[in-house]
């Protein structure tokens, strides 16, 4: 029979001998981690790298974007929301930050999905197999855009 001595000691060995992927599963790492690639992505195809910060400061919103002179952040709810959310939350508010029209923001966009995607299965292992949705907006100007 086992004392709680021993029931003790070995739940602390368990969790000491658990892999360190179920770390970077975590919500947060994972967040940072795609915070870390779009920035690297957006500096090397020259836009504005907007900090990533979570979460907002209202309890009412999934998202938020606050612009001044020292920069850009956009804050993004991780807690209790799907991760392919929190990925298009981020995206988003490149796309905002940066100010970019719809025609040249579409190309971002795939290049920011792309990135998210191509972090590892650690990361999104959701979007690995995932049939790709196209949306139609109205035309804008005579133009029909898809996104």
């Amino acid at each position: 029979m086992e004392n709680n001595t021993q029931k003790s000691f070995r739940s602390i060995t368990d969790a000491r001998t658990r892999p360190v992927s179920n770390i970077e599963s975590a919500p947060s790492v994972r967040f940072s981690m795609i915070a870390k690639a779009f920035g690297q992505l957006a500096t090397r195809a020259g836009f504005v790298v907007p900090g990533f910060r979570s979460p907002p400061r209202s309890r009412d919103t999934d998202r938020s974007i606050r612009k001044d002179s020292s920069g850009s952040v956009v804050a993004v709810r991780i807690k209790d929301r799907p991760f392919e959310a929190v990925i298009a939350d981020m995206i988003e508010g490149v796309i905002v930050c940066n100010g970019l029209p719809a025609t040249r923001s579409g190309a971002l966009r795939d290049l920011l999905w792309r990135s998210a995607i191509e972090a590892g299965p650690s990361v999104a292992p959701e979007l690995r197999h995932k049939p790709t949705a196209i949306v139609h907006r109205l035309p804008v100007n005579g133009k029909v855009e898809a996104a």
